[in-house]
């Protein structure tokens, strides 16, 4: 008999038991608790990203000089710019490359700011960027039952869920219990994302 897995449909069920709380108004929050838990727990645990691989256009002129980030960005890996390494660099450096140096394909990037790339020298043609950065997985949803977190630490999704209810049913004599129950779940977890690689499919973006 192959083994529970946790999914979104039984994540709510579990919360909706554990709190003994099935009213309407509560259940309504339960999503909301769910995805305050799934980035808490992803901000910890690098393990818990995904690592992906995008394909773009980087566009000519000044519409150029900076790129969007994709919307669960975390971590920028490496960048190439027509097969050419793009060197990380910083802000006020990248910022004073794009206004004195003439319009060529970018040698250099930056975190322009936490949504956006920045780009130097400014782009004087239309160049292809492939991009590998760290992802957070894809949030639970009713169309999306499973992820990496419900594979590799539904205690702790579970327990980091619950613990985000508690301000909602004010439950003083729960919230000790949910979060030591907690911190022992993302102490383990912590523990093993110093010491091993979690298995990533990596997955290849065109916008």
């Amino acid at each position: 008999m192959p083994a529970p897995v946790l999914t979104y449909d039984t994540l709510i069920q579990d919360i909706i038991r554990y709190s003994e709380r099935d009213d309407q108004s509560f259940v309504e929050q339960i999503p909301r608790m769910i995805m305050l838990a799934e980035q808490e727990i992803a901000a910890q645990v690098k393990a818990l990203w995904e690592l992906v691989v995008v394909e773009t256009t980087l566009l000519s002129g000044s519409q150029g000089a900076t790129l969007e980030k994709p919307a669960r960005w975390r971590k920028t890996v490496s960048m190439k710019i027509s097969g050419q390494p793009v060197l990380l660099r910083g802000q006020d450096y990248v910022a004073q490359a794009q206004n004195e140096l003439p319009s060529a394909q970018p040698k250099y990037y930056a975190d322009y700011d936490y949504n956006h790339w920045a780009f130097a020298p400014v782009p004087d043609d239309e160049y292809e960027v492939e991009i590998v950065y760290y992802n957070r997985v894809q949030p639970l949803a009713d169309d999306n039952q499973e992820n990496l977190i419900t594979r590799e630490a539904p205690q702790a999704l579970l327990f980091g869920s619950l613990l985000q209810a508690q301000p909602y049913l004010k439950s003083p004599d729960k919230l000790q219990i949910w979060t030591q129950l907690y911190n022992n779940s993302m102490a383990a977890l912590t523990k093993e994302d110093a010491t091993r690689k979690v298995d990533r499919n990596t997955s290849v973006q065109e916008p």
